[in-house]
């Protein structure tokens, strides 16, 4: 979207703003929407020079794609109707389950039992059947790692197979240092119920319980932030303002310095900055006993890789995940299986995701170098031939998972605390509270984060 021109400090409403919301990803956008909505006059600040944080829609070379294979969840019915009405048409509906490229055989994902007896074979399916079996009997009590709730859940064959090296790719951490809650609502499928679905279902039972229905904007996920920014207004929107210091008195937030230059006076302070962040910048009035749960707040970076293709199709499905350790990417998609729109007539491009550090060589390695690579390893898959690689680009999206190691839950909670005393601050969004969330989950925070100001304003 175009960014909208700066708003300069004399061009801030006079008197206290009584709304200052800090970051413009969708969290920030959506509480900017609902604010607009509510009559509530405020001003959003984010740093880069664009909004929509990492929910983003890139345009190369005529190919559109976003910065994640990102998807809208009918699981709010009441933030589902918000985004139908801000998009309209332009709103599609798609059915498109994902699946695991394992060995050279795509498996469903969620794991579907009937596909897994045809990928592994009888004898190994027997083998994980028995697993589970063991598993399900052995294992009881608390979930204490990603790696324990797995295991219980589908097996040790299973697990190892598809999803521990998988997750350990991903959040560069091993299964069991890392938090029950990433896997979502996605470790689901092996039970006797999906079994006869698809029995007696067969195809038409997929979409269903693999997760596979879901809804996509025409031109990119992107729309939705473009939408809500354009909702909020031009004129109360503000690029290029990175947030460098909060004056307060303790208990509340007087004023955000801008810039290290420029000082906005405030009267409430709504954050969906990294919450390692919004700590560091309220300084010594958090007490030192949390500064090392601080530091134990780490963001997982992605490296995006683009490959243009010179032919219509490559897949036919939402997404395709390799937890192989042979390949680098975690996880491939294809954007015109969303919405055709998404490439030129007659091509097509795939999406490849390759988590890492901010240290680690691949973040820093040539763009070239990058693609080279990502084209081998695909093209090993045998989904192109050389001559039909039309080039590539690369897109670096950083804090794009906030890393929910074993205990995290705790870790936050103190902190969280520790930044409640400041009666006029609200922290939310998924860096803001340092868990793994989705856009509608962001509309939701936006939206409640608004009533509970409103209710406040009009108590006697």
């Amino acid at each position: 979207m175009p960014v909208p021109p700066s708003v300069s400090s004399s061009s801030v409403p006079s008197g206290n703003p009584p709304l200052i919301i800090l970051g413009g990803g969708p969290a920030g956008l959506a509480t900017g929407h609902f604010a607009r909505k509510a009559g509530l006059e405020f001003q959003l600040l984010e740093a880069s020079s664009r909004f929509g944080g990492n929910a983003v829609t890139f345009v190369e070379d005529g190919f559109r794609f976003d910065s994640g294979a990102h998807r809208f969840h009918d699981r709010d019915r009441a933030m589902t109707a918000e985004i139908k009405s801000l998009l309209g048409d332009e709103l599609l509906e798609c059915a498109i389950p994902s699946q695991i490229y394992h060995h050279g055989k795509f498996v469903d994902f969620p794991l579907s039992p009937l596909n897994l007896l045809r990928a592994l074979g009888v004898r190994s399916s027997l083998r994980a059947a028995g697993d589970l079996l063991s598993a399900r009997i052995g294992n009881s009590g608390s979930l204490e790692s990603f790696e324990h709730q797995a295991v219980r859940t589908y097996g040790r064959d299973i697990a190892d197979r598809f999803l521990l090296g998988y997750s350990e790719k991903l959040w560069g951490l091993p299964g069991s240092q890392l938090c029950p809650s990433i896997s979502g609502k996605r470790l689901q499928g092996l039970d006797l119920r999906t079994f006869w679905l698809e029995t007696f279902r067969g195809q038409n039972a997929k979409s269903a319980h693999l997760d596979g229905h879901f809804y996509y904007p025409r031109l990119g996920f992107g729309t939705i932030a473009d939408k809500l920014a354009a909702s909020c207004g031009q004129e109360r929107l503000r690029a290029g303002a990175r947030v460098t210091g909060f004056q307060h008195d303790g208990r509340r937030i007087h004023a955000v310095e801008v810039n290290g230059e420029e000082t906005m006076p405030v009267s409430r302070v709504i954050s969906t900055l990294p919450l390692s962040l919004t700590a560091r910048l309220l300084g010594r009035a958090l007490p030192a006993s949390i500064e090392s749960d601080i530091a134990r707040l780490k963001f997982r970076q992605v490296v995006l890789v683009a490959l243009y293709l010179n032919k219509p199709s490559v897949t036919r499905v939402g997404s395709v995940y390799f937890p192989d350790p042979g390949y680098p990417m975690t996880r491939v998609y294809e954007p015109r299986n969303r919405s055709a729109a998404m490439a030129p007539e007659g091509r097509t491009m795939l999406a490849v995701e390759i988590p890492c550090w901010s240290t680690d060589e691949i973040w820093k390695q040539d763009d070239d170098q990058l693609i080279r690579l990502v084209a081998d390893k695909l093209q090993g898959c045998g989904w192109y031939r050389e001559d039909e690689l039309a080039g590539g680009c690369v897109k670096r999206i950083p804090n794009a998972y906030p890393v929910l190691e074993a205990g995290i839950q705790d870790v936050v909670k103190r902190i969280l605390d520790a930044t409640s005393r400041f009666e006029n601050l609200t922290i939310l969004g998924r860096n803001g509270e340092f868990r793994y969330t989705h856009t509608h989950d962001m509309l939701r925070l936006g939206h409640d984060a608004v009533e509970a100001l409103m209710q406040e304003q009009n108590r006697p």
